[in-house]
């Protein structure tokens, strides 16, 4: 995705499910909003709950291709956000944020001060000329502030492998 990382930002874990579960249990603390776009892979929810969490649900609806705009980020975030989950390209819809989209998603996530937890187990799963962008691209202060999620399970067909790794600060 290119983004470079040291050893030391790495953890390998034992698939990408638990990767989201102890970035989640990293940032997030009891009563914490995490921010997710609906519709959203089922176990987002229950790993939110399971860290003391509160989902805070934004549509993401056909009109808008199944993808929220930096507006309706920023509407949603209060004192209580700690982080927002941005999974592109999306399961289940298979959405696909632009650049230009993740670019003024980011600057509502630096100017609110926010994490993101950047799901990217797809980010090789694109097609009708759809790119991957992360978010972790944007800006150093974005790099500093994504916990990016990723494995082997898709790109590499490898689900019983069980290998998922996180890179971040």
């Amino acid at each position: 995705n290119g983004l470079d990382y040291t050893p030391e930002q790495i953890v390998v874990s034992s698939g990408a499910k638990s990767s989201l579960y102890h970035s989640i249990c990293a940032i997030v603390d009891e009563g914490d909003e995490v921010i997710l776009p609906s519709p959203f892979w089922l176990t987002y929810p229950e790993l939110i709950k399971l860290a003391g969490g509160v989902c805070v649900y934004v549509s993401a609806g056909k009109e808008n291709g199944y993808k929220i705009t930096a507006k309706e980020l920023e509407e949603a975030i209060t004192d209580k956000t700690k982080c927002f989950i941005l999974n592109s390209p999306n399961n289940p819809t298979g959405a696909v944020y632009s650049e230009e989209e993740i670019k003024a998603l980011a600057k509502v996530c630096e100017e609110k001060g926010i994490y993101v937890i950047a799901d990217e187990i797809y980010e090789k799963l694109v097609y009708a000329g759809e790119k991957h962008y992360s978010i972790a691209k944007v800006s150093d202060y974005m790099k500093e502030h994504t916990i990016i999620v990723n494995g082997m399970s898709k790109t590499y067909s490898m689900t019983g492998w069980r290998i998922g790794y996180i890179a971040a600060p």
